[in-house]
């Protein structure tokens, strides 16, 4: 069992090491490639799956429904400890609600659970998206947002996909190749990007911080096996809902704090030293869920 989560999280690990020690030592810019990675390669990522023969929308609403309820849930908690403890419950609440779906969840779900776990995380990931970038940047900003995340790349790339699923179109070969060539891209890059990213992130607020990265798996894994006993999902759904519980901050949550000025700081060392203690959460939950499996 050791050697299988050994071999699980080693990748994901070690791709993100040489993102962070690339950027610790060149320190690229790297707002070009995030961009690509949301613009271009996550969207073809999202398409290729949604248009799969063996991709049903109708079977991931019960896991997506269990995952916005984990989010919200996570944000009520935390908004009641972060005010019985004293933090700042706008810069608390966020890092707790909105995780590492993208960048570490995709690539976990892949290796832990195999190829059929990516339809589950790709609905995951268009959940988190859309609560992120509404309810995240009202508590970040304090004003209600535009919904301009109904325009981005990602979301387009879900009404696209979902329309040719529903009418059953079938691509050429010579168009769905490159969309599947520039999808698998994707994970790769957005593992080495976090590790880039977390080069820029702080350690100056370590209490806030410690207290999130035992806060965020506690929560999140207690509040998915709970969710797992009162809805409705199949073992491969609740395996992958328990495994988008445990994972850490994500660095979106750094970069909101960062455009509306809400303690960038504190969020920023809530983002590394929870990605960082990750490697202790990930490997438990992990040996949780294969030993259910087995």
């Amino acid at each position: 069992m050791f050697l299988q989560i050994f071999s699980i999280v080693a990748p994901l690990f070690i791709i993100a090491a040489i993102g962070y020690f690339y950027g610790a030592r060149v320190r690229p810019e790297m707002r070009i490639t995030n961009q690509l990675v949301m613009d271009v390669f996550m969207p073809a990522l999202i398409f290729h799956v949604m248009i799969q023969e063996d991709f049903f929308p109708s079977q991931y609403v019960s896991l997506m429904f269990a995952g916005t309820l984990l989010m919200l849930g996570s944000g009520i908690l935390a908004y009641g400890f972060s005010r019985l403890v004293g933090f700042s419950w706008r810069s608390f609440v966020p890092p707790a609600m909105f995780s590492n779906w993208a960048n570490l969840g995709l690539p976990l779900y892949v290796f832990a659970l195999g190829e059929q776990a990516l339809g589950g995380g790709v609905v995951l990931v268009v959940a988190g998206n859309i609560l992120c970038f509404t309810i995240g940047v009202y508590i970040f900003s304090g004003k209600l947002s535009s919904f301009d995340v109904l325009r981005t790349p990602i979301l387009i790339a879900v009404i696209l996909g979902a329309v040719l699923n529903g009418l059953n179109v079938t691509l050429p070969e010579f168009v769905d190749v490159p969309i599947e060539m520039l999808g698998q891209t994707a994970i790769p890059l957005m593992l080495f990007s976090l590790g880039v990213r977390l080069t820029r992130v702080s350690w100056s607020d370590s209490k806030a911080a410690l207290v999130m990265a035992a806060f965020c798996p506690i929560v999140g894994v207690g509040l998915a096996v709970a969710l797992c006993q009162v809805v409705p999902m199949s073992p491969l759904h609740q395996n992958i809902l328990i495994l988008f519980g445990v994972l850490p901050p994500a660095v979106v949550n750094f970069m909101l704090a960062e455009q509306y000025q809400t303690e960038p700081e504190t969020v920023a060392s809530m983002v590394l030293i929870g990605n960082l203690l990750s490697v202790v959460s990930l490997p438990l939950v992990l040996y949780f869920v294969l030993s259910g499996m087995s």
